[in-house]
């Protein structure tokens, strides 16, 4: 097979930087730099990959293909709400102004308050900031994860007592950690990749779903990483003393990122069964340079930008505006989207025979389950 002299560059640069095994960078970059191609156009919208998160609204918008909860809210005295993990850097950033400037109230949840809030102040436009709330989050820790969500619903959900059906309109499970050289933990002691990416968001969700109305959307960020992603369900945290299966940065990140993946598909199927119209899609945003290269050595950061990435950081939170607020009428649920229109995911995303979607859901829960922590009992 020839490789187009990008896929080369990407290739030669990756071996260089050795960070754990050389082979498996090569086999990220070359994916990372041939991104998955959608196989819908983007509804006649006129968007695609250089398309920026404020070009999805006004699209939207001009051609009234807002999701129902901002049209319907924005002639009401409530807001709709968003909720946003990541949203303090990288492409989260513009992801919650976009969502504010859409007339939502968006709950930005960070591990640091503090940089969080400076961020608002410095990135956000005075007239937007009343829209946003910081809220305290970390999901490699499942105590913060349980902490955050009694906060969420006592500040943004009256306590869980309003009598209209949910509050939050929007959950967009959008932080990462992306590739460090070695293996790192979790407070629980999940590998960081897959315990943040995938199980902290799984909980997440899980613990915010009776809270969201019944015409909702979860929007989780995957990857086009997935594609060289495997589930290892004998050892999905990468412990040496389980079996021989030896920590590599890049493998572990595809396995997180197809689980996000297959969590999506999951958890929409889950939805269907339980009679909700709630829609949960996932999406690959684009290689962009943020600070999820914060693993890479800086030496080769400039290099990265120049030949790998491939869009900027306010293009790449297009797709993620794009599936948040896009009328439901775009999706059957479970869908992939790249660069604002439905794709292929590989074909362990697809999970025809929906065993690996089912066998995920249930081991997550079991991980959840065993470090002490409790999920509702119905999805919905």
């Amino acid at each position: 097979m020839m490789y187009p002299r990008l896929k080369v560059i990407a290739l030669a640069l990756s071996s260089a930087i050795m960070l754990s095994r050389p082979q498996h960078h090569a086999l990220a970059f070359s994916l990372f730099s041939s991104m998955s191609t959608s196989t819908t156009s983007a509804s006649n919208l006129t968007l695609g990959k250089k398309s920026t998160a404020l070009d999805v609204l006004n699209s939207l918008n001009k051609n009234s293909r807002l999701a129902s909860y901002v049209k319907r809210d924005l002639n009401q005295r409530r807001k709709p709400i968003a909720i946003v993990t990541g949203g303090s850097s990288g492409i989260g950033v513009p992801s919650v102004e976009t969502l504010s400037l859409a007339g939502m109230k968006v709950v930005l949840c960070a591990r640091n308050v503090t940089a969080a809030e400076s961020v608002v102040l410095k990135e956000i436009p005075p007239s937007l900031r009343s829209n946003i709330r910081v809220q305290e989050l970390d999901l490699s820790d499942m105590a913060s994860i349980e902490s955050a969500v009694k906060e969420i619903i006592e500040k943004d959900c009256d306590g869980g007592l309003s009598d209209i059906d949910g509050e939050i309109d929007v959950l967009l499970n959008n932080a990462g950690v992306m590739a460090p050289p070695k293996r790192l933990s979790t407070v629980q002691g999940l590998e960081l990749q897959f315990g943040t990416n995938h199980v902290g968001h799984h909980m997440l969700t899980r613990l915010l779903l009776p809270y969201i109305r019944k015409d909702g959307r979860i929007v989780t960020v995957a990857s086009t990483a997935h594609t060289f992603g495997q589930l290892d369900f004998a050892n999905l945290n990468y412990d040496q003393e389980k079996s021989e299966r030896g920590y590599s940065a890049w493998n572990a990140y595809g396995q997180s990122k197809l689980a996000n993946v297959l969590f999506a598909k999951g958890l929409d199927e889950k939805l269907k069964e339980a009679g909700s119209e709630i829609k949960s899609v996932s999406l690959h945003p684009g290689v962009i340079g943020t600070n999820l290269w914060r693993y890479t050595p800086k030496w080769t950061r400039p290099l990265l930008n120049a030949v790998v990435t491939d869009r900027n950081i306010k293009q790449g939170a297009a797709s993620n505006v794009f599936c948040c607020l896009v009328e439901s009428s775009e999706f059957q649920g479970g869908e992939y989207v790249v660069d604002c229109a439905i794709a292929e995911p590989s074909s362990q995303g697809k999970d025809e025979l929906k065993t690996l979607r089912k066998k995920l859901w249930d081991a997550t829960e079991n991980l959840i389950a065993d470090n002490g922590f409790s999920l509702p009992d119905d999805v919905y």
